[in-house]
């Protein structure tokens, strides 16, 4: 279960269980031998499916011998579940929160706000959101922790914690090319945006979001599609 860690009177950090991280860095190499360990046994059989890809290195790996292709299937599969750990490790979400500041950090994604400047918190669509008071969304993030961990360390520290999540969702209207109420320039970006969402563009969709964002414009993905809503012009 995840978990928060106090590190000191001023700051709380709440993210997964320590042992978390270990598992799956010793956990997801192992399954992946075990995995490539049962590839020798099935090699043959996959390789007379002619629509099964990676036709050519199999062929060559049925061409080894049978303890070369038990060593050559464990490396890769110890190989395999090694990358997807560390990929699952620097993906773990860490929030500290603090008493001037709340910090975020997932994967390339981090960022901070002062106490000051955050109105309230809340949690919607697994997505974890500070709230300015101009109605703009300061930081969002995907959010896979223990609520009720979430809620105590804020309250701790004085942040406001809005456990029935977005006052603000019902504002929000699907776009469409040429929306009207946008203000000037937003249409662009969105349709910019919607081009980067379509191929999954995580960097490039936490840009736009913030050039929207400049523009007074909140906007939210789900299934592919964009919704926005007006945040107080500053």
């Amino acid at each position: 279960m995840p978990t928060d860690r106090a590190q000191d009177s001023s700051r709380t950090i709440v993210a997964d269980d320590p042992w978390i991280g270990p598992a799956f860095l010793v956990g997801l190499p192992l399954v992946g031998a075990a995995l490539g360990w049962g590839v020798t046994f099935t090699v043959e059989w996959i390789v007379g499916l002619p629509w099964f890809p990676f036709q050519g290195p199999l062929e060559l790996f049925t061409d080894l011998s049978t303890t070369l292709q038990l060593i050559v299937a464990i490396a890769v599969g110890l190989l395999l579940g090694l990358v997807l750990a560390f990929f699952a490790v620097h993906e773990m979400l860490t929030i500290t929160v603090g008493r001037t500041r709340i910090d975020f950090k997932r994967g390339d994604y981090e960022r901070g706000v002062d106490r000051a400047d955050a109105a309230a918190v809340f949690v919607e669509d697994k997505r974890i959101v500070v709230l300015g008071h101009r109605r703009q969304e300061l930081a969002s993030v995907e959010f896979d922790l223990d609520r009720d961990k979430l809620a105590a360390a804020l309250r701790r520290h004085g942040y406001a914690w809005l456990p029935d999540g977005d006052p603000h969702a019902a504002e929000f209207k699907r776009w469409v090319p040429g929306a009207d109420g946008l203000p000037q320039g937003a249409n662009a970006v969105l349709k910019a945006r919607q081009q980067a969402l379509e191929k999954s563009n995580a960097g490039d969709l936490r840009e736009l979001a913030d050039e929207l964002a400049d523009l007074a414009v909140v906007v939210h993905d789900k299934d592919k599609k964009q919704y926005w809503r007006l945040a107080d012009p500053a």
